[in-house]
């Protein structure tokens, strides 16, 4: 199958412009099913809709190999960040973004793109090794659809999973564990301009302990950040309730651990101060891989990166992705640098050049597998 630049852009642009934030991934699911069906193949789609929340399930699909080489797994998530309004792509000077204010929608729009031309080309040329092909739903909301996956009846050996942002080269072989960190400030309320005194603000406890945090980048390794706040009805009343909600994360358990530590810390003696409960949870949302270099996918990616004339490199990141929840299963798996630039934002972007050189990268690591 002879695929050129502009089958790859064609596809790229109908995606990005089925919108598909965590919760409503139906669309672009029903697309990607009907896209494979068409190809004949036979995706699968679980029924996870129903634990995750989001709008549809998981959908696989396997292409079996001539019976060389290893198994492997590929995989993109369907759903995007939230979207305010239409997306329309437009293409100036060899970059795709959005005509509006609005992102993309490139993470991971792109390498579903890849992975369904990919589909396509071992539907009609079968590969020498199996190939499994997962995409998921409510990756951006806490990897929700891989979680929930069964992988159990996976014949994969090493997973690849193409959701890190920049030029293609970078091997993620280390992320870090997230925990998500949720006080429920509750005070006392009463009428802010005649009998103040009588109440206990459960917003100034909450900016209190908020303002003694340390945020930000931590150290190299670790990262906190507070992400909502609210609280309060009414500018007349003193406010009984309010809720911050926070995040680590860290490469380093022992960090992370003190990093959470002193964010509670913060939270209880801030309570105290100005005489409200505090109600706190903590919950960690994935676990922290680090893939050693000798590990079966780096050594497959770095082949396959070299195979298209490009310096492997190996790094990490401070960003989760369905590659957390593999290496977690069991599964040695990696996340790769895919070409998408500032993500998560209308200033998103993805060059022409870079979709071309990942359609090049998913068919090197198909081969790679079965030699």
């Amino acid at each position: 199958m002879d695929v050129s630049r502009q089958d790859l852009l064609g596809l790229f642009l109908q995606l990005v412009e089925i919108p598909s934030p965590s919760g409503h991934e139906r669309d672009v699911a029903d697309f990607v099913l009907a896209y494979l069906r068409d190809a004949g193949l036979e995706p699968v789609e679980d029924d996870s809709a129903a634990r995750t929340g989001a709008g549809s399930g998981n959908i696989l699909v396997r292409v079996p190999g001539r019976g060389a080489g290893t198994p492997i797994l590929l995989a993109a998530h369907m759903d995007t960040v939230a979207v305010t309004g239409a997306i329309r792509a437009v293409v100036e000077d060899g970059v795709v973004t959005s005509a509006d204010d609005t992102i993309l929608g490139a993470d991971d729009k792109t390498a579903v793109t890849l992975l369904l031309m990919l589909l396509c080309e071992l539907a009609a040329e079968p590969p020498g090794g199996d190939v499994e092909v997962l995409f998921t739903t409510c990756e951006e909301v806490g990897l929700r659809g891989a979680k929930v996956f069964d992988s159990s009846g996976l014949a994969a050996q090493a997973g690849f999973v193409f959701d890190s942002s920049g030029p293609l080269g970078r091997i993620i072989t280390a992320a870090p564990t997230q925990k998500t960190l949720v006080a429920d400030f509750k005070g006392v309320a009463a009428h802010a301009g005649i009998e103040p005194q009588k109440g206990r603000s459960a917003v100034v406890a909450a900016a209190r302990a908020v303002a003694a945090m340390t945020l930000g980048r931590i150290d190299e390794a670790t990262t906190a950040n507070v992400g909502l706040i609210s609280g309060g009805v009414a500018t007349n009343i003193v406010p009984e309730h309010c809720r911050v909600e926070a995040e680590a994360r860290s490469r380093e358990p022992a960090r992370l651990s003190a990093q959470i530590a002193d964010m509670l810390a913060a939270v209880n003696e801030a309570a105290t101060l100005v005489g409200v409960d505090v109600v706190t949870s903590v919950v960690e949302e994935y676990a922290a891989f680090d893939i050693e270099p000798e590990a079966l996918p780096v050594r497959l990616a770095w082949r396959a990166l070299e195979a298209v004339g490009l310096e492997p490199s190996l790094g990490a990141t401070g960003g989760g992705s369905d590659v957390n929840v593999f290496n977690a299963k069991g599964l040695p798996s990696v996340n790769l640098d895919i070409g998408f630039e500032d993500v998560h934002t209308a200033a998103e972007h993805m060059p022409v050049d870079r979709l071309l050189l990942g359609h090049e990268l998913v068919r090197a690591l198909v081969a790679a597998a079965a030699d």
